[in-house]
């Protein structure tokens, strides 16, 4: 899916490897869209790799996670994200 969305000519996309959970989903949306934004807090598309990256460390290192669910003992709950794009 992310490949095809490449092909129909979207210069940076994010994609999953896997089904996700909702809850993290939305978390990492909300982070992702967050640090998009650049100095003058324009959404800037040129920063999609780096603001996937930050969303993901800040699921990884267990920030914004509901009480039941554990990083470590799930890590498919933030690996499976991934850009594409130059």
């Amino acid at each position: 899916m992310t490949s095809a969305f490449q092909l129909a000519g979207f210069p940076h996309v994010i994609g999953t490897l896997w089904e996700i959970n909702d809850q993290i989903a939305a978390t990492v949306a909300d982070a992702f869209y967050a640090h998009l934004k650049n100095d003058q807090g324009i959404l800037d598309t040129g920063r999609a790799a780096y603001a996937l990256h930050h969303a993901i460390r800040t699921v990884r290192d267990g920030l914004d996670l509901p009480d039941d669910l554990n990083r470590i003992r799930t890590p498919s709950l933030w690996a499976a994200y991934l850009h594409a794009g130059a």
